[in-house]
């Protein structure tokens, strides 16, 4: 029978190593490596994906990216949009949706990162 010491250290190991793999996407991509304008990671307590689609356009005189997220176009502002691209050639968002007093559920961005626009 095996000792219970290296089986625990083994849960504890693969524990602390989940919380690493929480930053990264089903490509590879690490969100931990991404920093907004402030220099602060992006994928700090907050969830970071990829949008299944986006567009990068202006809406009253100021830029803006709309995000497909969960089947729902949101528009974040462009001041969100951190200065590397996205290495795996997909835009993607961290932040989180709040609902209103209303209800209605509005997102909370604290980073947008776009591919390069060659991608």
């Amino acid at each position: 029978m095996l000792p219970r010491r290296p089986t625990l250290a083994l849960v504890i190991l693969a524990l602390g190593s989940a919380a690493v793999w929480a930053h990264i996407n089903d490509r590879g991509m690490d969100y931990g490596a991404y920093k907004d304008h402030r220099g602060v990671s992006c994928c700090s307590d907050v969830h970071c994906r990829p949008a299944t689609d986006y567009v990068d356009t202006m809406k009253n005189g100021l830029g803006v990216v709309r995000l497909l997220i969960d089947g729902r176009w949101i528009s974040i502002s462009r001041y969100f949009v951190v200065a590397e691209d996205a290495k795996d050639g997909r835009a993607h968002w961290c932040g989180n949706m709040q609902r209103t007093a209303w209800g209605e559920r509005v997102p909370v961005p604290f980073c947008v990162i776009l591919p390069s626009p060659t991608t």
